[in-house]
Formats: structure tokens, sequence, C-alpha cells
């Protein structure tokens, strides 16, 4: 069993405190990140390193990729670094599975799943808030409109592979610091405030730009989804303002064949600039939580709605002396005679047999 039955806790909790039960370690979170780490390394050395095996993607930009120059107007290049960053999907699942065990969907959601319908929703509130402030801001900026011959492509792209990036970003760097901090650190709003000041900063400095705007814009951003996915119980409503900012801005870079969006080193901004997409995120931000508001969207996690355990694992938790009564339909009969539930039945070992249905895990 990979998922543990009581990695959540008894009582209904917040997004951030499903990992807070009984089964939690403190080790477990450490050990999801190196787990996340060896696969992300893994495959993203493998998607970078890919188009070297296929010579019709030795294109000019693919190979001045390697000396750091980013041409994002080229499709190989502009696949390359999104599906280098969307890896991380698979790489923290991995690592949430096998080293926090916390379940997969408990990882998307309070309600142990991807709210699709609520995903959705937020995209198609998110879209046209960014489409509406960035493209007059363009037009302002004196932004011309001049497509290169590789519009469809870039446009198709972006559509299919931004939303993978976005969430990743949001998986590695908002969901695993919050579910992270919340089972390391038991009073709530504690474990949100320190998740949230760990994050932030992290998500910032590894965009490469030391410039104060910069980074306070990106801490920004990073507060704003923060608070989305606590609010709303999930990833969802963050990982669609992160998926729609950048798809609206990726869109008007392939119309006008640029790529100036792309954070560096060199990257600088403005207190003006910063005043701007603050007041876009927090219309963005605010926009969403409504929604969540109307929708009645789960804030909380059910207990009642956890899986049960297996065999395997209340027969490991009995021989360390653990009895669970609210699983007590799911342990064998003389387990049950033995604490005086039911009146006394044989055990395996004086019945010297074991059940036909398959091995006993409880002798």
């Amino acid at each position: 069993m990979l998922h543990l039955p009581q990695i959540q806790p008894r009582e209904p909790a917040e997004y951030h405190k499903l990992s807070a039960g009984p089964d939690r370690r403190w080790y477990r979170p450490l050990l999801a990140i190196v787990i996340a780490l060896v696969v992300f390394l893994a495959l993203s050395t493998m998607v970078t390193l890919l188009p070297l095996a296929v010579p019709a993607l030795h294109t000019p930009g693919y190979e001045q990729l390697f000396t750091g120059e980013i041409d994002a107007t080229d499709p190989v290049v502009f696949t390359v670094l999104m599906l280098s960053i969307a890896v991380l999907i698979p790489a923290v699942l991995a690592g949430v599975a096998l080293g926090a065990r916390t379940g997969v969907g408990y990882f998307f959601s309070v309600e142990g799943r991807l709210r699709y319908k609520w995903l959705a929703a937020c995209f198609a509130i998110a879209i046209p808030i960014f489409a509406l402030a960035f493209i007059p801001m363009s037009l302002l900026e004196g932004t011309e409109f001049k497509p290169g011959p590789q519009l469809a492509i870039l446009l198709l792209l972006t559509l299919v592979l931004v939303p993978f990036q976005s969430a990743a970003e949001e998986l590695t760097f908002r969901a695993g610091f919050l579910q992270m901090f919340g089972s390391w650190i038991p009073n709530r709003w504690v474990s949100l405030l320190v998740a949230t000041l760990a994050s932030a900063p992290v998500f910032a400095l590894l965009h490469g730009s030391l410039d104060v705007w910069i980074l306070a814009d990106l801490a920004v951003f990073s507060l704003c989804a923060v608070f989305l996915m606590w609010y709303t119980g999930g990833v969802e409503a963050a990982v669609a303002m992160h998926a729609s900012n950048n798809m609206v801005i990726l869109t008007i870079e392939a119309f006008s064949n640029t790529s100036d969006s792309l954070i560096s080193e060199e990257t600088t901004s403005t207190p003006a600039s910063f005043l701007v997409s603050t007041v876009i995120m927090g219309t963005v931000t605010a926009a969403l939580a409504f929604a969540a508001k109307k929708a009645k969207v789960s804030r909380v996690h059910d207990p009642s709605k956890t899986p049960q355990p297996d065999a395997v694992y209340l027969a490991g938790e009995l021989s360390k002396g653990r009895f669970y009564p609210e699983w007590q339909s799911l342990y064998p009969e003389w387990v049950l005679a033995q604490r005086g539930i039911i009146p006394p039945v044989p055990t395996p070992a004086q019945a010297n047999t074991q059940e036909t249905h398959g091995p006993d895990y409880f002798q």
C-alpha cells in the first residue's frame, strides 16, 4: 500500500494539513524531496538531450540553448523549455506516493482528487481578465504584431504545454511546501505562515533575476497562489491563474514574434510595473476566491471519505499493539474475539488452516 490510511488527520483539516495525521513521520517529506529530485534530474536531462538524437530538431535555436542564449520563438526550444519544467509533475507525484506516502489525490485537493470542473471554471475566469489587462498594455507599450512563420505551432504548443509547465511549478513550490510544513508544524496558522514565507523567496530566486522589483513581483504571485490553495482547498485555482497568466503573455509574444517575458539574470523591472502587476494578480485572485465561495468549493477534508486501509496495514499496526475500532469490520473474527468484541472463535493457529480467499496477514 503506497497510501497511508491515517496520513490525513482524523478530524476535518484544511489543505495544508492533509499530511498531518497519526501516520505522519518527520522524515517522509525529506524522502519525498530526494525521490522527486532524482526523478526530475533524470527526466529533465532526457528531455533536454533528446533532440540530439533527431537531426531534424537540430535548429539554430536549440544549439544556442547550450550557450545560455534562449530563443523561445524556436518551437524546439519552446518545447524543451516547457517540458523540462513539466517533468516536475511526475517527479513530485513520485515523491508524494513513494516518499511522503500521501494519497496522490490528496495532493491535488481536500476531496482526494483533481476537481476538473472547478479547474475549467477557474480558467474561464482567469484567461479573460489577463487578456483584458495584458493586450491593451502591449498596445500602449507599442508592441508590433508581426507573426513569424512558426505562429501556428507556437500557439498550439502554448495551449498544450504551458498548463503543464505552470501546474508543475504550483505542485512543486506551493503544494509541496504547504503540505511539508503542514505535516511538521502542529499549529495550522504557524505552518501556513512558514510555508508561505519559505515558498515565496525560493520561487522568486529560482527564476534567476536578482532585481528587487522582479523578486517582489514573483513573491506577490507566490502569495496569491498560496492564498488560493488554502482558500479553495486545492491546487486548481492556483494552477489556472498561473497557466492563464503565462498563456496570455506567450500568445501575445507569438503574435509579435518575441520572447521578452522569459526572466533571466539581466531582467529588471520598475516600481510602476510591479504596482500594475500586483493589481492584476490581486484582481484575478479576488475573482477566483469569490467564485469559490459562490460555488461552495470544498475547503476542508472530510475524514469519513478517506480510503480504508488494507489487511497488510492493519496487521502491521496490530503487531505494534494498535487496534482501530472504527475499522473493526475489516479485521478477522478471531482478532475481534480476542478483544471481547464478539464471542470466542479459533485463531488461525488453532484451526491450523488458512482462509481460502488468500493469505491471513494477521497470523
